[in-house]
């Protein structure tokens, strides 16, 4: 019966998202939103219009997030 050599896994921990500088100061991160409709429909238009309020909403309730903005496509 022939066996299988083991596997060596190595662990890489994530990286904060919130780190602190060498002064103690918060360093956040900065976040922005991508929205795009396929068509210049009225109503994709709206659904543009409703992911901007919604992802923009969504990143400032983040207190260690700092919005950078949305950037959008129509």
């Amino acid at each position: 019966m022939e066996q299988t050599p083991q596997r060596k896994v190595t662990v890489i921990p994530k990286k904060p998202v919130v780190a602190l500088t060498a002064l103690g100061m918060i360093i956040r991160l900065r976040v922005c939103a991508y929205c795009r409709v396929s068509t210049k429909q009225e109503q994709q238009l709206d659904s543009l219009e409703n992911q901007t309020t919604h992802y923009t909403q969504f990143i400032q309730k983040h207190a260690d997030w700092e919005f950078a903005g949305i950037y959008a496509d129509a």
